[in-house]
């Protein structure tokens, strides 16, 4: 597909140690570039923003960016600086109560790769701390949380359907605007993949964050992950763009250190080899990801059109509609009693204000009864969508 030029300095801008031919690339584009202002919310809104503040001094054709363009730059930097430095202390205080109680944790995400991945907590943006704990040490961690001042907050229709939902991480615990979600494991047990939880404790590295010692996913293992994540949003409309930005770099410094062969075989392993191929020949073709020939050969055919016209529009801005239609089918298949399916129907097509006026941002209570027919209206797009990929996936199959 072809990008305007506001687009392609937004994605040369990714990578933490480019290339100098890359450098010289985006110099270039720099000179190229006639709306400004779509181009600072949209790398700000993917954010990339601090990856291209971080460049300017070593920019030849910087002194041609507006002042104004430079200042807000700086801004989105500094910003997620300051942010950053509020998660961090608030992880290194959680870690230290999980290893007096002698629970292990493994960083996942933006808490890890901040620091061990880009070295500089001001250039990667994240609003929360995810944490994988082993399954019988989860209800340990929401107690020690809760006496250190966090509160859930759970944003389940009901608490009957919060009680028939699979756990993949409690409700987030939230303390002075900071989240904290604890996991059990990183994906729904009806998706196609398994991610298998005792398998990525037996091969997870020792860790430093924030000066305190915790546990990492191997390369590997953190390399799949992120894909998985990003399929889960790409599917959902709703992307988080730093996951690009986390393969993209995890990529640039560990390419030439990845055994492919082994990488294959984990993918095989953990059931998602096409889906982890596919990201990867899509950000080696859009944003210069160093993979082998060999494996873009090789997996090319899983990269369509399809996918690459819904990544262009999610770097224009494009968010869709997200739907939990997909995982109220996958709780529903697991429910046995007739009566608890039903219930479970009746709590979702009928459910109390108290989630409703939240869920819609609805300012006048009073309205609340005509915001259940735009409910009906999202989730029959919702099914729709959920059939056609359903059928799409026999399809594949057969």
């Amino acid at each position: 597909m072809e990008l305007k030029p506001e687009d392609r300095l937004i994605l040369s801008s990714i990578k933490i140690e480019p290339t100098p031919a890359e450098m010289e690339q985006l110099n270039g584009l720099i000179l190229q570039i006639s709306d400004w202002d779509y181009l600072i919310k949209t790398i700000t809104d993917r954010g990339i923003g601090p990856l291209l503040f971080k460049k300017l001094p070593l920019l030849s054709n910087s002194p041609l960016i507006p002042e104004e363009i430079k200042i807000k730059l700086q801004q989105v930097y500094y910003k997620t600086f300051s942010r950053s430095m509020v998660l961090y202390e608030h992880f290194r205080k959680i870690a230290e109560a999980f290893d007096s109680n002698e629970i292990q944790v493994i960083a996942l995400k933006g808490i890890y790769l901040s620091e061990w991945l880009y070295q500089d907590i001001g250039l990667r943006q994240f609003s929360d701390i995810d944490l994988l704990v082993k399954e019988n040490d989860g209800k340990k961690c929401l107690a020690i949380l809760q006496k250190m001042g966090y509160k859930p907050c759970d944003g389940s229709v009901t608490k009957f359907i919060g009680t028939k939902t699979e756990i993949i991480h409690y409700a987030p615990m939230v303390l002075n605007a900071v989240s904290v979600e604890i996991h059990n494991k990183l994906h729904r047990s009806t998706e196609e993949y398994d991610l298998n939880v005792d398998v990525l404790w037996k091969n997870a590295i020792p860790a430093t964050v924030n000066n305190t010692t915790v546990f990492a996913l191997n390369t590997n293992d953190l390399l799949i992950h992120l894909c998985i994540h990003l399929d889960k949003h790409f599917r959902g409309s709703n992307v988080q763009f730093t996951c690009f930005n986390d393969i993209t770099n995890i990529l640039n410094k560990f390419a030439n250190k990845i055994d492919w062969d082994l990488f294959t075989e984990a993918c095989r392993f953990y059931k998602c080899e096409d889906i982890v191929f596919k990201y990867l020949v899509l950000i080696n073709k859009y944003i210069n990801a160093p993979v082998p020939d060999i494996i873009i050969l090789k997996y090319d055919f899983l990269l369509t059109e399809k996918d690459e016209l819904l990544f262009c529009k999610y770097l224009s801005g494009y968010i869709g509609t997200f739907s939990a239609v997909p995982t109220h089918f996958g709780n529903l298949k697991q429910i046995d009693a007739l009566s608890d399916r039903i219930r479970y129907v009746r709590d979702l097509l009928f459910p109390p204000k108290s989630f409703m006026i939240p869920k819609y941002k609805i300012r006048n209570p009073a309205l609340v009864l005509f915001y259940y027919p735009y409910r009906y209206f999202v989730g029959l797009k919702g099914f729709v969508s959920y059939i056609k990929n359903s059928l799409r996936k026999k399809r594949q199959k057969s």
